[in-house]
């Protein structure tokens, strides 16, 4: 992937968390910018957490399936 087109997700990324938690938070716009790097990081650890869970799931019924 293009480093430049990396740089501009991340920061649409980042962009958007903001945006979302400002409006979810009813913190101002100001506040949220303070608490954006904390947001970041919960959303990363929140979509890590999501993502090996799934794959501990889909790991155990392919286990699961192939005992039967």
């Amino acid at each position: 992937m293009n480093r430049a087109l990396l740089w501009a997700v991340m920061a649409v990324a980042v962009i958007v968390i903001w945006l979302v938690g400002a409006a979810v938070t009813r913190f101002s716009l100001e506040q949220m910018a303070y608490l954006a790097p904390l947001a970041v990081v919960v959303v990363g650890a929140t979509a890590g957490l999501v993502v090996l869970w799934v794959k501990v799931v889909v790991d155990s019924l392919r286990r699961r399936r192939g005992e039967l």
